[in-house]
């Protein structure tokens, strides 16, 4: 009869081990799948640029409003994992992932004492809730402390509901670690701590309640040095880009839809009946007691608190709020229960096509990947990139960082304003006047980079652009003019200056014209061995393709790379040489001095 028992509770426990991995795999995939596709975006590169600061305690304290649990934590990952952009987002999706398998034990310790919730159905709904949820999968691609705080969150909720069952030290002092933790990750996990102190005061008796807010009392004094040392002066630190929300019925409005997507109408019915306990053949019995009670006020004091907050300091913001997804997910899976199983199954169908087929929570950001290649593909050691991007700054500085050869430079203009204030501008025209070629990466109305360009006699010599949804970004080169000339061409064209680089993998060339050109002429650069025989060459208008002939304006300069296939060439010496065309006709125009071509450089390989 035992082995009998035990057969179905074991099958049982088998279909709830595999429901919870398959949740737990389609978390995984929603929150790995196109997790590199957009650029870092700036808050990504606030992250980076305190990382690497050198002293990180100060950038926190000067820069940022935030504390440092996340920092570290993610400093000790990077040095496993390198700091590639999925290195710096994969973090936040593992956080995430746990989240998502935290919130099972959680949604239990949420049904004790209420057997209409203690079906092992609910925490397999509330995972997957979570696991579904555009916003948390947004910041589980996000190299910021939200994802992290998510999981402390449920953490914090989960050691406290255990500990005021069966209270002992070792669960207070669970308790204690994920609540400081928190509040060192992120200030508003201060909302679940209030939550709990309130749950605490209304259920709890006698000496259990004074344990509780001893307990809570201990978690703020052990941030209190924090807070009174660095949290509290980080309100006067400059807010960045202000992502606050107004307090109006439109926010709400527009929050409903983050939180719970366009299904609001059904999850929000079922939020709320997830608040009630019905039975088939009974009356429906509102119950807002005891772990719903705290899921509830989780939810409330967040949102309320923030919404009024608002007023006098700018904190109202989803990704501020969204802390309250685990309990949201809860109280959604209760609903669920409450509902019968047919209707339940189809309601939990029709959640979860919708949720992985449809985007409500999507956030395009600035390609400033492509951008920052832009800079580096022709860049060189010693060239400068100068950045007036406003806060694109802090991304854009990554990719250059990753990008430009070694021995480049790149300083935001915005930063250099912002932080070094006693040494701009001059400090700007004195590094100008160390680097003959600067790239300016500019997207602002602040045109002071082009003057101080001037001021040091740098002229534009190229322009490259990156589109952002109708929005030019732009990146110029500024090279000092080179004297003299090196060649004529009967084309009008004349050659200022060429270098060969790479071993001939490369050859940059700077052109002029005193008139206008009436036709697109092409550029050949090519390599010839010691024979006189063509082993390479590069054919394009300027800048490939990029500023043909007809496009010049009289005495302008132009910057003209061409990249020259050379791989699998053997040893020897080889003669650069440059040679001009019409492509549509293939007519030559050779010097005025009679030759075909300029010889700009021999090289040995």
């Amino acid at each position: 009869m035992a082995q009998l028992m035990r057969t179905p509770r074991a099958a049982a426990a088998r279909r709830t081990l595999a429901l919870l991995t398959a949740v737990l795999l389609l978390a995984a995939a929603a929150r790995l799948l196109h997790i590199t596709q957009q650029a870092l975006w700036i808050d990504e590169g606030a992250t980076y640029t305190i990382l690497k600061q050198p002293d990180r305690l100060y950038a926190l304290a000067t820069r940022d409003h935030h504390p440092p649990l996340y920092y570290l934590l993610l400093d000790g990952w990077l040095k496993l994992a390198g700091d590639s952009v999925l290195a710096l987002r994969l973090f936040s999706a593992l956080c995430s992932v746990l989240s998502v398998a935290a919130v099972v034990p959680l949604a239990r310790a949420a049904a004790w004492g209420r057997p209409a919730f203690q079906h092992a159905s609910v925490p397999i709904l509330a995972a997957l809730m979570l696991a579904l949820s555009d916003p948390e999968v947004v910041l589980a691609q996000d190299a910021r402390m939200y994802a992290l705080r998510t999981l402390l969150v449920i953490l914090s909720a989960l050691l406290y509901l255990r500990w005021t069952r069966r209270p002992s030290p070792r669960r207070a002092l669970s308790w204690i670690a994920a609540s400081v933790a928190l509040l060192h990750t992120q200030y508003q996990g201060i909302f679940i701590l209030a939550a709990e102190g309130l749950h605490a005061l209304v259920f709890l008796r006698g000496g259990q309640r004074l344990r509780a807010v001893a307990i809570l009392a201990l978690i703020g004094g052990l941030f209190a040095p924090w807070f009174a040392l660095v949290g509290f002066n980080q309100r006067l630190n400059d807010p960045g880009m202000n992502a606050s929300l107004p307090s109006n019925w439109q926010t709400l409005a527009d929050l409903r839809h983050k939180f719970l997507s366009a299904q609001w109408p059904l999850l929000g019915g079922l939020l709320l009946w997830g608040t009630a306990v019905w039975r088939p053949g009974e009356r429906p019995r509102w119950r807002p007691f005891g772990a719903t009670f705290l899921l509830l006020a989780w939810i409330l004091l967040t949102v309320v608190i923030s919404f009024i907050g608002n007023l006098w300091y700018p904190i109202l913001a989803p990704h501020r709020l969204l802390l309250i997804t685990p309990a949201l997910a809860i109280l959604i899976a209760q609903g669920l229960r409450n509902v019968p199983g047919g209707a339940r199954g189809f309601l939990v169908a029709v959640i979860v096509i919708y949720g992985v087929t449809t985007v409500d929570d999507y956030y395009p950001k600035e390609p400033w990947d492509k951008v920052g290649q832009s800079a580096a593909l022709y860049a060189r050691p010693g060239d400068l990139a100068l950045m007036e991007v406003y806060r694109g700054d802090l991304p854009l500085g990554y990719y250059l960082d990753h990008l430009l050869p070694p021995g480049a430079v790149s300083r935001s203009l915005r930063m250099w304003r912002d932080y070094d204030r006693a040494t701009y501008p001059g400090g700007v025209l004195e590094l100008l006047a160390q680097h003959p070629t600067v790239w300016l990466i500019h997207w602002s109305p602040d045109n002071s980079a082009f003057d101080f360009l001037a001021q040091t006699g740098h002229v534009r010599t190229a322009a490259l652009t990156t589109d952002h949804w109708g929005n030019t970004i732009s990146t110029y080169r500024y090279d000092l003019p080179p004297a003299g000339q090196l060649a004529a061409f009967t084309s009008g064209m004349t050659l200022r200056r060429a270098d060969v680089l790479d071993g001939g993998a490369r050859v940059d060339l700077w052109w002029s014209a005193d008139a206008p050109l009436p036709v697109d002429y092409t550029v050949s650069a090519f390599l010839l061995d010691a024979g006189g025989a063509l082993v390479a060459q590069h054919d394009s208008y300027p800048l490939e393709n990029r500023h043909p002939t007809t496009q010049w304006t009289p005495g302008e300069i132009v910057y003209d790379p061409h990249p020259i296939p050379v791989e699998g060439l053997p040893p020897g010496r080889y003669t650069a040489a440059v040679q001009v065309y019409t492509w549509f006709d293939g007519q030559r125009y050779p010097l005025v001095t009679g030759e075909p071509w300029a010889v700009i450089g021999t090289l040995e390989r």
